[in-house]
C-alpha cells in the first residue's frame, strides 16, 4: 500500500528511528517511498524535513503513469516536482543546521 495513506503510522516510525534514545539511525537513511500523494509530502516536509522521500513514478510520462496508478491523475507530475523540490531544499536546510550544531558541539567539548 502506499505508506503516506497511513500518515501518522509512518511518521511516528520515522521518528522512532531517527530518535537518539531509541534506533538512532542517520536521519538521511530514513526513506518513505511514495507514489506521490502531494498533500502528503507537504505535510511531511514540515513536519521531518530530515527523512528522504523516495518517488515511484512507475513511468516517464504523465499519460502513462494515469493509466497505471490510479491515483496519478489527482497528483500531476509537475506538483510532484514542485513538492519534492520543497521536501528537498528542506532537507538540505535541516542537515545543514545539524552539521552546524556538530561542529560547534565538537568545538566545544574541544575546548573544554
Amino acid at each position: 500500500g502506499e505508506p503516506l495513506d497511513n500518515y501518522t503510522n509512518v511518521t511516528e516510525a520515522c521518528r522512532a528511528m531517527i530518535d537518539r534514545s531509541r534506533w538512532n539511525l542517520a536521519h538521511g537513511r530514513v526513506t518513505v517511498s511514495t507514489v506521490g500523494l502531494i498533500s502528503q509530502i507537504r505535510r511531511l516536509t514540515k513536519e521531518l524535513p530530515e527523512v528522504s522521500l523516495a518517488l515511484s513514478l512507475h513511468a516517464p510520462n504523465q499519460e502513462a503513469r494515469t493509466a497505471i496508478v490510479p491515483t496519478a491523475s489527482r497528483y500531476p507530475i509537475e506538483g510532484l516536482i514542485d513538492a519534492l523540490d520543497n521536501h528537498m531544499m528542506a532537507y538540505l536546510e535541516q542537515r545543514r543546521k545539524r552539521n552546524n550544531s556538530n561542529k560547534n558541539n565538537n568545538k566545544t567539548s574541544a575546548d573544554n
